[in-house]
């Protein structure tokens, strides 16, 4: 039944972006040549973000290079740097204490390859990415399974009046990471991942915003702990290296954040997720340029 289940979404999805793209093709365009060519030509971003909790501090940066042929369709190359610590604790049982030292790791994760399809409407906009990872991160750091990830991740969205309602929804053989949430595992195994939520503009470059998740498994789940196993709650992946069983990544939380915008090159989010799953609460910044803009030519 759940794999049945699996393949009913995975036609749905297809069914939907096949016909949204072909709906956004036999738009009537007014675009003038300039603003056609502006779609066009490299794209890069740099981000940085942490997850901070009581359990771990996990920092990472991820470097992103693409091509933009169209407004319609991209791809995308990058690989992102983790470094993760489990700070200094200590634990007591009965009259004894014991000390637990920091522990850190770093490294690269894995490389990623994929493509971009958006399809821009006045009734809803909407974006599909495929993503697939290459196995270049450290299994015995937690930053990798050892083998190749695929992800298929859909976002629709509409903006009112300044408030823009959305809706992501994937399926994926791993549990990606998300803005707010740097995960302190990484996974193998079928799992769909969705979000909804709505950002709102407050004034001129501010806003603030806030969703709900869900990470739902289908099957057996391998689970690869980027804190070595030394966390200090009892989730899987802060009590062994690696853990294998049905409902590991099974998670629901959510998330809220403000942003400030001061150019199209620049971004700021400060957040809050609430992993109701894991008992995480968890404070988050991300800061993202946007090179490729700045490479791009004038028009």
């Amino acid at each position: 039944m759940k794999i049945f289940s699996f393949n009913c979404l995975v036609i749905a999805l297809l069914a939907i972006n096949v016909s949204l793209l072909a709906q956004a093709q036999t738009q009537p365009s007014t675009d003038s040549r300039a603003q056609v060519d502006s779609e066009k030509g490299i794209t890069g971003f740099e981000t940085f973000q942490g997850t901070i909790n009581s359990d771990s501090r996990i920092y990472k940066l991820d470097s992103n290079l693409g091509w933009d042929f169209n407004k319609h369709f991209g791809v995308f190359a990058g690989v992102p740097v983790y470094v993760t610590n489990v700070p200094r604790s200590t634990t007591t049982n009965g009259t004894t204490t014991t000390a637990n030292t920091s522990q850190t790791n770093s490294g690269i994760g894995n490389a990623y390859l994929g493509f971009i399809l958006k399809a821009p409407n006045p009734i809803l906009d909407y974006a599909s990415s495929v993503t697939a990872y290459a196995p270049t991160g450290s299994v015995a750091k937690g930053f990798s399974t050892g083998r190749v990830g695929v992800d298929w991740t859909n976002r629709f969205e509409h903006t009112f009046h300044g408030l823009t309602p959305f809706f992501v929804g994937g399926l994926s053989n791993t549990v990606p990471d998300s803005v707010f949430f740097a995960r302190p595992f990484t996974s193998l195994g079928a799992v769909s991942h969705l979000e909804e939520g709505a950002e709102y503009q407050l004034v001129k470059h501010f806003y603030a915003g806030g969703s709900g998740y869900q990470i739902v498994p289908f099957g057996s789940q391998k689970v690869f702990s980027k804190l070595s196993g030394k966390g200090k709650g009892k989730n899987p992946f802060d009590t062994s290296t690696v853990s294998t069983g049905n409902d590991l990544t099974r998670e629901n939380g959510f998330s809220t954040w403000v942003e400030l915008e001061p150019s199209s090159i620049a971004r700021i989010e400060l957040g809050y997720t609430r992993s109701m799953t894991f008992d995480l609460n968890s404070f988050a910044f991300n800061l993202r340029m946007n090179v490729g803009k700045l490479l791009r030519p004038k028009h």
